[in-house]
């Protein structure tokens, strides 16, 4: 059975700034979904939904993780957030997590110049524009910082872009940059020409390789322009 600390590790990698939030627009409506995989079999699903609101954008994630041994359930994982974003800035988010049974909550909110994070350890100062380990918003690349959504801890991180890919998304492949976290998360991420979000890659603590395999992706490039 996989430590938790896998798991963990994953919704902390996928749950995630030398470019200012401005410099990449958030998109208005998006839906994007991921199949989990550990070594290849599938374990689990990931999920962010992208809705307009009254001042920006509303994103919801959830994540579900089931570990079977012999067909018996032996680790579950639930994790859901929500964040308000304006003006390419998060202004609140709200995440609780289920760790096979230990739940745990963290919750932000912009208030002037800084960002609050109340967490397990307490409250915390944040910078403004802070991004956290969600990945949907391209604005976090070249980030070096970032906030764990599990945790509520600030990870100091660099993101390096490594080459290009074709990455599988559904009924295609797409072009996609490949980014590499490393620091205090480490994690390889793509985003494709449009800044959508496309994969996601690491190696968890037991050695095994956990992937994010993009079954929708946002919109087809081909079909829709990048929101501005």
């Amino acid at each position: 059975m996989p430590p938790p600390a896998l798991l963990r590790h994953a919704l902390a990698a996928a749950l995630l700034a030398a470019f200012p939030a401005q410099s990449a627009p958030l998109p208005a409506e998006n839906d994007y979904r991921f199949e989990i995989r550990r070594d290849g079999a599938p374990v689990g699903e990931h999920r962010v939904t992208l809705r307009r609101a009254a001042n920006g954008v509303e994103a919801a994630a959830t994540s579900r993780i089931v570990v079977r041994l012999l067909g018996i359930p032996v680790y579950r994982f639930d994790y859901r957030s929500t964040s308000q974003w304006t003006a390419g800035r998060m202004t609140a988010l709200d995440s609780r997590t289920d760790d096979d049974g230990t739940v745990t909550s963290v919750s932000a909110r912009a208030e002037g110049q800084s960002l609050l994070v109340t967490g397990p350890d307490g409250v915390a100062k944040a910078p403004p524009g802070l991004f956290p380990t969600d990945h949907w918003n391209p604005g976090v690349i070249g980030a070096t910082e970032v906030l764990n959504t599990i945790t509520g801890k600030i990870n100091r991180v660099t993101m390096t872009a490594q080459g290009r890919d074709s990455v599988p998304t559904g009924a295609q492949s797409r072009p996609s940059t490949r980014y590499a976290y490393d620091g205090e998360m480490r994690a390889t991420v793509w985003y494709d020409d449009a800044g959508h979000w496309t994969g996601l890659r690491f190696a968890a603590s037991d050695g095994s390789t956990i992937d994010y395999v993009c079954q929708r992706c946002g919109p087809d490039p081909a079909l829709a322009e990048r929101p501005q």
